[in-house]
């Protein structure tokens, strides 16, 4: 591979993350959360968002 190549994977890829990190926003956003968890944090079992409770 050439470095315009690999310039150019980079720049696809980093798209492709910005594209899934916005949906992946999106569906926790909409999610009707069931959290579960310590003290500490609390993880929704449905879309695996966390929420930190202590730091």
């Amino acid at each position: 591979m050439n470095v315009q190549k690999i310039k150019e994977e980079i720049i696809q890829m980093k798209t492709s993350l910005a594209f899934l990190e916005d949906r992946l926003k999106e569906i926790q956003q909409n999610c009707d959360h069931n959290f579960a968890g310590d003290q500490y944090y609390e993880k929704c079992l449905k879309c695996n968002k966390v929420n930190v409770l202590y730091y």
